[in-house]
């Protein structure tokens, strides 16, 4: 089964993964980037109004708690809402264009939508899990991370539970967690570049030394996670589908049937399990 204009579904090194989620981000621009803006934009307005009211003022010693407070809720809240809207309106998009099909915006948002509860719970566990990870010794924390990063995906295309999807990618992802550290290595770094040129333009209209500075500082953030998050999660998908084409010998036809019979268990019982 081919798809006119769109890389070939096959097993893939580390630099030809990270190559076809640029080129499948820059092809799927528009699309990809309103997913991830009807997810986050609605959920950074709400944040920013929240941190501004707060007039955080940075030489008040109570003002690092209130910080860390406003860190740990805004954490919480994306990855319960906001990303499991995203990654699972993306991840169906993606998959639909893999098999050369027109997806609409309103079509991809329903399908993360009526993931979502399923991606919710399982995301919350991962968090959890690999927070304690990293409190005990750091790395049970990062082995944990990679052994779930492909989570989303197993709840999307396969329609497993939130529970079942955290065993499903451990067993994906046993043998490639180096493959995954390289990849989020590359994804971290660019973001960690970009918040440095966002920090350095920033500083040039007062810094974060001001509520104001803080505020405008909390927006240039959010513009560019939403301008960035899809990359990030279309590599997420190639290294799901990679996992499965080296150790399932997965094809453009199973994935075209594993959609179909998703499409139908969702419009059959749109409720999602967990």
């Amino acid at each position: 089964m081919e798809t006119t204009g769109m890389p070939r579904f096959e097993a893939m090194t580390t630099g030809t993964l990270l190559d076809r989620a640029a080129r499948l981000y820059a092809n799927n621009f528009s699309l990809l980037l309103g997913i991830t803006a009807a997810a986050y934009v609605p959920f950074y307005l709400i944040m920013l109004v929240f941190e501004s009211s707060l007039n955080l003022n940075p030489h008040d010693e109570n003002a690092a708690w209130v910080a860390v407070l406003y860190l740990i809720v805004f954490m919480l809240l994306w990855t319960s809402i906001a990303f499991p809207i995203a990654g699972g309106a993306a991840t169906y998009a993606i998959s639909e264009r893999y098999l050369g099909n027109q997806v609409a915006l309103h079509v991809a948002l329903r399908r993360g939508l009526a993931s979502f509860w399923s991606v919710s719970i399982a995301q919350i566990t991962v968090s959890a899990k690999v927070i304690f990870g990293l409190m005990l010794l750091v790395v049970p924390g990062v082995l944990w991370w990679l052994s779930y990063s492909v989570v989303v995906p197993a709840i999307l295309v396969e329609g497993q539970k939130s529970t079942a999807s955290l065993r499903r990618s451990r067993e994906l992802m046993k043998g490639q967690r180096g493959k995954a550290f390289a990849i989020m290595t590359v994804l971290i770094l660019l973001e960690a570049l970009s918040s440095a040129g966002i920090s350095s333009l920033t500083g040039i209209f007062g810094g974060v030394d001001s509520a104001g500075g803080a505020v405008l500082h909390s927006a240039a953030n959010s513009l560019k996670s939403v301008v960035l998050a899809p990359l990030g999660i279309v590599a997420t998908i190639l290294l799901y589908y990679d996992m499965r084409i080296r150790k399932e010998g997965f094809d453009l036809d199973m994935l075209s049937r594993a959609l179909t019979d998703r499409a139908a268990s969702v419009a059959i019982a749109p409720t999602v399990r967990v």
